[in-house]
């Protein structure tokens, strides 16, 4: 008595060999078109920030806005010596010269 083979061949597989590698090669094929995109946009954005050192842009925007502080001081603090030497409130002086009453 002979007993029947517990091999299987690739033939009795579900999905054939080839169907598998045209499934393979499609998702390698989107992740190529994808990563091709990417690097493409990734120079796009070089070329439109320039050639730019990203901290130096970071220490000129921080100079920048302790320059605006600064003047913005210097700016209500004559404003309050305006309102106090003509005995009115900062906010009517505020209002009078259509300013922001709030920081926004």
């Amino acid at each position: 008595m002979s007993q029947p083979s517990t091999s299987t061949s690739s033939s009795e597989t579900t999905q054939p060999d080839g169907e598998n590698t045209t499934i393979k090669l499609s998702i390698e094929e989107k992740q190529q078109n994808r990563i091709k995109a990417l690097k493409e946009e990734l120079e796009g954005l070089k070329i439109q920030l320039g050639d730019h050192d990203a901290n130096q842009i970071v220490q000129n925007h921080i100079k920048l806005l302790h320059e605006y502080n600064e003047i913005k001081d210097t700016t209500q603090a004559l404003i309050g010596k305006y309102a106090q030497i003509t005995g009115r409130t900062v906010r009517e002086i505020h209002v009078d010269m259509d300013l922001p009453l709030m920081d926004g």
